[in-house]
């Protein structure tokens, strides 16, 4: 039985992985992006005296993008500041007992973040935002797709065998291949 486990932890942490690595790229993509049409924006502005009319909404747009894949990112990295004192000052058996409540909390929390999104993407998909005419689902999209990583991440930290000294939530140490 142990086999199965330890692929589930195996297949997890993989998918945990990848799914990381396209949202770190997506959100390099969506920040260089958007630096360029901010830039294009000002230059356009200054320079020509012409103003790019739906730059601003797409800026907004992208901003809310990269913040909520920006937030799994730091979920997968175990970069999000927290306070562990009273953790660390409890007995062995209490820190898991108190780390797994966590996780479970956490999980919780992505998957209001799962539903509520969901239902906000499908209250507001009919309307259209005003400069560019896009869907205005798209842009909420974010946020149960942020649910459903950090959900996955938050699961893979969780099944993961601890190893001493391990960063919380099963990170990988600075400098890893994450």
């Amino acid at each position: 039985m142990g086999g199965v486990r330890e692929r589930m932890e195996r297949s997890l942490e993989v998918l945990s992985r990848g799914a990381n690595w396209m949202a770190e790229a997506l959100m390099g993509v969506l920040l260089a992006s958007m630096t360029l049409l901010v830039g294009a924006q000002i230059a356009g502005r200054f320079l020509i005296g012409y103003s790019i009319f739906w730059s601003d909404e797409l800026a907004r747009f992208l901003l809310v993008w990269i913040a909520f894949l920006g937030m799994s990112a730091g979920v997968r990295r175990a970069r999000h500041p927290g306070i562990d004192t009273v953790v660390r000052g409890l007995p062995p058996a209490w820190a898991r007992g108190a780390a797994a409540l966590s996780l479970l909390l956490s999980l919780l929390f992505f998957a209001v973040m799962l539903w509520y999104g969901a239902a906000l993407v499908a209250r507001t998909w009919p309307q259209r935002s005003t400069s560019l005419g896009v869907r205005m689902g798209i842009p909420y999209l974010a946020v149960p797709l942020a649910g459903l990583l950090m959900g996955l991440h938050v699961l893979a930290a969780g099944v993961a065998p601890q190893r001493p000294g391990a960063a919380p939530m099963g990170a990988s140490e600075a400098g890893s291949d994450d």
